[in-house]
Parts: structure tokens; C-alpha cells; sequence
């Protein structure tokens, strides 16, 4: 199958950024920026405006933030393309990676700021998009470290680089 026909793949992409983006609209339309509900507790719904990144690095660095994401996602579109794409994990997870960094990026280059609303105890908040990203890279590095061990990768169906 053509890479650009993989429906699982851009399905997914295309769910993780509308969840991200409802998620997001739902916060800022119900929960002032900088206030939480409920007020205490190990799980808050809050609302937050990260101009950095994960765990607030490189805060007020923008423009740099949006360059490297929109490098970071060309990467990945690039290595998609240029491997073997039958593994569904790899698809997965690569799906899940590029619609929450792609859902990140819209709030950067719309707001110069990205939404931030789940707090879980003393972790910094984060959003769906996060998520997304964490999850889709955990199932990424366990695709490639263990997938063939797991049966998830046939040792003839390994990610070797198609011919073009």
C-alpha cells in the first residue's frame, strides 16, 4: 500500500487533533486562565498557557518552538514515507505523534501559546496532544526494541528503507 494511502494512519492523525482541539476549546470556553477545578486534589482540571515546552523548557521561545515542530513533524512524514509502512504499530504510533504535535503547533502559530489543562499531583499540567505524543513515542520505541520479540514485526517485514 502507497504510503499516502494509509487511511489508519491519517485517521488517526486527523482524531488525536480534533480531540486536542474540542478539549482545548471546551477549557478556554469554561475555565479561566490560571484557575482550577476543583480548587485541590491529586487530579485538577486547569487552565494554563505554556509558551514553552514540555515541563515549561525553552518558555517564550515561540517562534524557535514553532520552527523545530514544524521540522520535528517533516521528519517524521519523511521516515513514514521511506519505510516499509505494513506494521501497524509503527503507523500507530506515528499517527498519534504527528496529529498531537500538529495539534500543539496550531495553538502555538493561533495563540503563541498552547493550552495546558490536565494536572495529575505534582506533574507538570499538560493536554491531549501531549498524551498522544507520550504514548505514540512509548509505542514507537517498543515497536522498534521489541516488536519483532513481541510478534509484532515479521523478521522479513523489518523497517528497511524502501527503494524509490
Amino acid at each position: 500500500m502507497p504510503w499516502y494511502r494509509d487511511w489508519l494512519f491519517y485517521s488517526l492523525l486527523i482524531v488525536v487533533f480534533i480531540l486536542d482541539r474540542v478539549s482545548k476549546e471546551i477549557i478556554r470556553s469554561s475555565v479561566a486562565v490560571g484557575t482550577s477545578w476543583p480548587d485541590a486534589g491529586l487530579f485538577r482540571i486547569v487552565h494554563g498557557l505554556n509558551t514553552g515546552s514540555a515541563f515549561g523548557l525553552f518558555t517564550g521561545f515561540t517562534n524557535f518552538l514553532i520552527v523545530a515542530s514544524v521540522l520535528g513533524i517533516a521528519l517524521v512524514l519523511y521516515l513514514f514515507h521511506r519505510q516499509n509502512n505494513s506494521v501497524i504499530w509503527l503507523r500507530l504510533s506515528l499517527g498519534m505523534i504527528v496529529g498531537g504535535a500538529v495539534g500543539n503547533l496550531f495553538d502555538r502559530l493561533k495563540d503563541g501559546a498552547v493550552i495546558d489543562f490536565i494536572s495529575v499531583g505534582w506533574w507538570p499540567a499538560f493536554n491531549l496532544a501531549d498524551s498522544a505524543i507520550s504514548v505514540g513515542m512509548a509505542l514507537l520505541v517498543t515497536t522498534l526494541l521489541f516488536g519483532e520479540r513481541l510478534g509484532w514485526i515479521k523478521p522479513d517485514s523489518t523497517n528497511e528503507e524502501k527503494p524509490d
